[in-house]
């Protein structure tokens, strides 16, 4: 049976997944094979962050115990949820493109076919002055961060990577790109 692509974006903090992936949501507004679900956190909702759907942690576990997401994880303290209404987008051919952890790639890849995976990443000095401009953490975490980052490796003939160093004009084409490069989105 076909079926959509459902894309994973993963990458270190600070490699600007949400900015690309706002940038591909306007891109492709005008084509409804495109779909990009809100993610559920347990964090509050901020001006400068992505758009998301902020929950307790009362009602993220409540929503665990009803199956509601089709990805979830813990980082960071706190925890992530991707909702299982992307099984039914996908069935639908449309091509669903998710902010993820690295984590989940390996419980998604049996479960989602086909799959790519759209790593983002940048150069350790642009991580460190995104994450510090961002304000979220002391100088201390954001080393701490960077060194988990740089232990986590992506592999596999499923992933594609994208270099967000430069302008966000330029990252966002370069995104675009990597989803076209999948056999099956465009």
């Amino acid at each position: 049976m076909a079926r959509g692509t459902l894309f994973l974006v993963v990458g270190p903090s600070g490699a600007g997944k949400d900015t690309l992936i706002a940038g591909a949501r306007r891109a492709l507004a005008d084509d409804p094979r495109f779909v990009f679900p809100r993610r559920v956190i347990t964090r509050a909702r901020d001006a400068d962050g992505e758009d998301h759907e902020p929950v307790d942690h009362e009602e993220f576990d409540r929503r665990v115990q009803q199956d509601a997401f089709a990805l979830a994880w813990e980082a960071h303290g706190l925890r992530y949820g991707v909702p299982r209404t992307i099984a039914d987008d996908l069935a639908e051919m449309r091509h669903v493109i998710a902010n993820v952890s690295r984590a989940v790639i390996a419980a998604a890849r049996p479960r989602y076919q086909p799959l790519t995976i759209i790593e983002v990443w940048a150069p350790a000095p642009v991580l460190a002055e995104r994450l510090a401009l961002r304000g979220r953490e002391s100088a201390a975490d954001i080393v701490l961060r960077l060194e988990r980052s740089a232990a986590i490796a992506v592999e596999g003939a499923d992933v594609r990577r994208v270099e967000n160093a430069g302008s966000v004009e330029d990252g966002v084409r370069l995104f675009l790109h990597a989803l076209q490069s999948s056999s099956s989105a465009l």
